[in-house]
């Protein structure tokens, strides 16, 4: 069974062979971040009573470039996804008195192996596709409304660890000096599994799904090999 310290290996795996082959092959790292739009689906409930709402992701990331136009891209990095749900709160009687707003956290490590395609020389445009894998580090519910003090539920035993899905995005990358540059990328993170380890409503599922604007600072090290 997949665990967290596979994540780390394969990834420590991947940095051995672009070191490795570094002097022969240009490689590149940094750090890359930003805001997200994230949201869950699956089910009849959440399709009805749940919002998208903001998350973030932040992380570093190691490319490995192959002839012409082909990369192969990989970062591990901080996630969070979810969703916001907004309830009508009552009193003793029944009687609004308020909303109450519940953000629902899902705090993963996430780890995609993407295929890039760049074109251009100074400013490159790029589209990249591949599939994640993420790792449940918590999930936690934050809820607040009028009266109401906060209050945060620890939900991480009735989820599932992992979560597998598929990244897609594009973006480009304008050159800062000769060694540096600068990236801007859209890219959308769909989940594929359900992430609940109890039963749904109405036999459904809970997928996450996230779009994350992601800003990067590169390093390039090594040379290409020639074309």
């Amino acid at each position: 069974m997949l665990n967290l310290k596979s994540l780390f290996c394969g990834l420590f795996f991947l940095i051995f062979i672009t070191t490795t082959y570094g002097q022969t092959h240009q490689f590149e790292l940094g750090v890359e971040g930003g805001p997200s739009l994230i949201f869950l689906r699956g089910n009849r409930f959440i399709d009805n009573f749940h919002e998208p709402t903001n998350g973030f992701s932040g992380g570093l990331f190691f490319q490995y470039n192959l002839k012409k136009i082909i990369s192969l891209r990989t970062n591990i990095a901080f996630e969070r996804k979810g969703s916001l749900l907004t309830s009508e709160v009552l009193d003793n009687l029944g009687n609004p008195i308020g909303e109450m707003n519940t953000n629902i956290h899902f705090d993963y490590m996430t780890l995609p192996i993407l295929v890039r395609a760049t074109f251009g020389k100074k400013v490159q445009f790029f589209f990249n596709a591949g599939p994640y894998m993420g790792y449940l580090i918590k999930q936690h519910s934050v809820s607040k409304g009028d009266n109401i003090p906060s209050i945060t539920f620890d939900n991480t035993s009735q989820y599932k660890r992992f979560d597998i899905g598929i990244s897609t995005g594009l973006g480009l990358s304008v050159p800062l000096k000769t060694k540096f540059a600068f990236t801007f990328e859209a890219r959308n993170n769909l989940g594929l599994l359900n992430v609940s380890h109890v039963q749904v409503i109405d036999n459904g599922t809970i997928n996450t799904n996230s779009t994350n604007f992601i800003f990067g600072l590169t390093y390039k090290l090594g040379q290409r090999l020639p074309e």
